[in-house]
């Protein structure tokens, strides 16, 4: 009986590493990792710690407006009083950009608490009213479409509530990942101490990276409330 010869695949060593099966399986699980871990290196990196800080003396010259950089203080003023610690912040940084952050009510409630207080600047060139962004994802990356346009990168800090600030610092680093900006933040004197869920956290680093990869925050609304 005649045996049958082993067969030999012809081509190049491309053609015969594809012709395997297990070579083939082996490349798509390899590259099936690294997007992975490509995808979610930010949401790692943003939660081992903080990212790194300017020294004193560079933080110095930004607070004093001479340094080189932007200086944005950012604040979500879905409670009126973040948007009166961030003005006081704002006082302590000459040549900062001040932006409040929610939709038209949130803003206009805003504004009558601070003019009340007799707290609402008359200089207002360097004070920015943001409206879009249904939640701290979209207003984040509502902020980043902005600051695009505008000279940086430099010093961003975000007001908004102690128990709200590792969600929103997490959601940050990811945004702002590779972009230069150094991402901070400063507790406001709020009532709102509602604590927050790590699920949430985890969910909210997600629909981060996939604005990153797509310009999609998984939103079907686009966070367009305004």
């Amino acid at each position: 009986m005649r045996r049958n010869a082993p067969r030999r695949i012809q081509g190049s060593p491309l053609q015969r590493f594809w012709a395997s099966r297990r070579a083939r399986l082996g490349a798509v699980a390899l590259g099936s990792a690294a997007m992975v871990a490509w995808f979610f290196a930010p949401a790692w990196q943003g939660t081992r710690g903080s990212a790194p800080r300017p020294s004193s003396k560079a933080a110095k010259s930004l607070q004093a407006g001479t340094g080189q950089g932007t200086q944005v203080i950012s604040a979500f003023i879905e409670d009126p009083w973040r948007s009166q610690s961030a003005l006081l912040l704002w006082r302590e940084r000459p040549g900062a950009l001040l932006v409040l952050q929610g939709n038209a009510e949130y803003q206009a409630i805003t504004y009558n608490h601070l003019r009340n207080r007799r707290l609402w600047p008359q200089d207002t060139s360097n004070l920015l009213r943001l409206l879009p962004g249904c939640d701290t994802v979209g207003q984040v990356t509502a902020l980043a479409r902005i600051l695009e346009t505008r000279p940086g990168p430099g010093q961003l800090t975000f007001v908004t509530a102690g128990t709200h600030m590792a969600r929103t610092l997490a959601i940050a680093r990811i945004v702002y990942a590779g972009t230069g900006w150094q991402v901070e933040g400063a507790d406001a004197q709020t009532g709102d101490l509602r604590p927050e869920s790590q699920l949430r956290l985890w969910r909210d680093q997600l629909r981060a990276s996939l604005w990153r990869l797509t310009g999609w925050d998984g939103r079907l609304d686009r966070n367009d409330c305004m």
